[in-house]
């Protein structure tokens, strides 16, 4: 079998002119879609430089219980929080009533001495031995159940700072309640005094 050989030769390629304005016309969209893409581009990103998305939920749903029972705050602490620091009241005589007022602060300290007072008439070495088995123990009179908290310990209470700390963790969770003095309305006799 023979190949037959093919001449081209010299010729021209004739290009008619309606191909070389259609290429024409293609290359010079090809350019303008390459630099409007590139400045669509750098626009872009320069918006998402100073700029983001966030995305939101559109229904948020909450299950809360029908009624609380929240303690409420007195405002006048936040009173006392941005008028800073208190002069110390110049009725304060011994250290213990002076460190209750700091522990306790302006709106409490009365009633705490008055409690401290009734308690244990402000001794550090005040003990009793209750009918149920517990003891009583410093200036107000820690009961021995307390002795396993933090800042409660029998060693904490022992001193006089330890027992005002304590007492003041106590009234944090419990208010007054846990003092008899409080209780019976017993505290009242020596209330200001």
């Amino acid at each position: 079998m023979k190949i037959p050989k093919i001449n081209i030769g010299k010729r021209k390629l004739h290009i008619s002119r309606r191909f070389k304005l259609t290429a024409l016309a293609i290359l010079t969209l090809f350019i303008l879609l390459g630099t409007t893409t590139f400045t669509l581009v750098r626009a872009v990103n320069s918006w998402f430089d100073s700029h983001e998305l966030v995305f939101n939920k559109v229904i948020s749903v909450e299950l809360k219980k029908p009624i609380e029972i929240k303690k409420r705050e007195i405002e006048t602490r936040e009173i006392v929080k941005v008028i800073g620091e208190i002069p110390e009241p110049k009725d304060l005589e011994t250290n213990a009533e002076k460190y209750i007022f700091e522990k306790f602060g302006i709106e409490d300290y009365k009633i705490a001495i008055s409690i401290a007072k009734a308690e244990s008439g402000l001794r550090e070495d005040a003990i009793n031995i209750n009918t149920n088995s517990t003891i009583d123990v410093g200036i107000f009179q820690i009961n021995s159940i307390h002795f396993k908290k933090e800042f409660c310990t029998l060693k904490d209470v022992a001193t006089m700072k330890g027992n005002v700390d304590c007492a003041y963790e106590i009234y944090k969770q419990q208010g007054w309640s846990p003092w008899v003095v409080w209780n019976t309305g017993s505290f009242k006799s020596v209330y200001g005094k």
